[in-house]
């Protein structure tokens, strides 16, 4: 990329920044000002809520990476003689979010949903740098390489699919089938970003991010209600609402745990334009339709990156569609399986 495009992006990134930040952070101040001090109150969670530890999700362990110089928490599930199949979570979430999909698919596979670095109970690595993707996305191929299954199903969702998409383009060996759940293509993604201003507006928050402390400040504000708000939890699915929202909220309490998942979004490169080859690892792109965050056509424009692909929309469905709507996701999944021979 020429000084001048380098140039270019750098200033229209932090013009959208700061403009982002300017509007919400005089937010911040006026409901700083009407809510009292308490506004900026976290309350301690010393001990994790016992739904974290409910044997019923699987057995909680810790990989080390060696290479990495990091340590990855997982949770896993199932018979490890059979098909292997990886969860990996996105924002603000960890392996807690596919909780649903541990339970169904212990039944036919080695289920393993993994906390990515810097979230749950994996590692938190303190420098802004150590969360480039380039290094996310090798934590995850030598995490999923010492699982010591030759191939493996990949689920992932939000960041992870993300870093899932780098996965099956650039060791594709290592995969059977790959299902992005509500999570694009990033060649995909920046060329509707250029093309579309609705978008662009839909990701106000991903230059937000760019700032320091003013969205750490945003997302734990009034004992971390950002998660009330943010997720759908449905009784028919969670008996207790409270206790999944618990759960969420004793991982983000501690300290400094929104700075690290803050940290992959200030590690973007947003003067990336390189072209990736197609993906050969047969695709399940699943979206809610409803995903405030990104548009419906990035599911399509996603898809037309592989060699073979399948769209799966759960109509009225949030961003956050595997834990909104788990049976029907399960459904998606499930029968995909069923149709390429080896997975399941």
């Amino acid at each position: 990329m020429g000084l001048s495009k380098t140039v270019l992006t750098a200033a229209l990134k932090w013009t959208l920044s700061l403009a982002t930040s300017v509007f919400v952070g005089l937010g911040l101040v006026f409901r700083r000002l009407w809510e009292g001090p308490s506004f900026f109150h976290v309350t301690p969670r010393p001990s994790p809520p016992s739904i974290l530890y409910d044997s019923k999700w699987g057995k909680h362990a810790y990989m080390d990476i060696k290479s990495q110089g990091i340590r990855l928490h997982y949770v896993e599930a199932g018979d490890r003689s059979k098909p292997l199949m990886v969860f990996v979570h996105g924002f603000p979430e960890c392996w807690f979010s596919w909780r649903h999909q541990l339970t169904h698919f212990a039944k036919t596979h080695w289920v393993v949903a993994v906390d990515l670095r810097g979230y749950g109970d994996s590692d938190k690595p303190t420098k802004t740098s150590q969360y480039k993707t380039n290094l996310l996305v090798e934590d995850l191929r030598l995490f999923i390489q010492a699982l010591g299954q030759e191939k493996c199903t990949l689920v992932a969702h939000d960041w992870g699919a993300a870093l899932a998409w780098q996965l099956v383009i650039f060791h594709p060996e290592m995969f059977s089938c790959h299902i992005s759940v509500n999570g694009p293509h990033q060649g995909a993604f920046r060329n509707h970003l250029y093309q579309s201003w609705k978008q662009l507006f839909k990701s106000w928050y991903v230059f937000f991010f760019q700032m320091p402390w003013l969205p750490e400040m945003v997302c734990t504000n009034k004992d971390l209600r950002f998660f009330n708000k943010l997720f759908k939890i449905s009784k028919e699915f969670d008996p207790s609402p409270d206790d999944v929202i618990e759960a969420y909220k004793f991982y983000f309490s501690q300290k400094d745990a929104f700075t690290f998942p803050i940290n992959y979004y200030r590690n973007i490169s947003f003067g990336d334009t390189r072209e990736f080859p197609r993906v050969k690892v047969p695709t399940l792109v699943v979206w809610g339709s409803k995903d405030i965050y990104l548009n419906k056509d990035i599911a399509i424009l996603s898809a037309n990156e592989c060699e073979r692909a399948k769209v799966k929309f759960v109509e009225g469905a949030s961003h956050f569609v595997q834990q909104e709507e788990p049976h029907t996701v399960n459904k998606h999944i499930q029968d995909f399986l069923h149709e390429l021979p080896g997975t399941n």
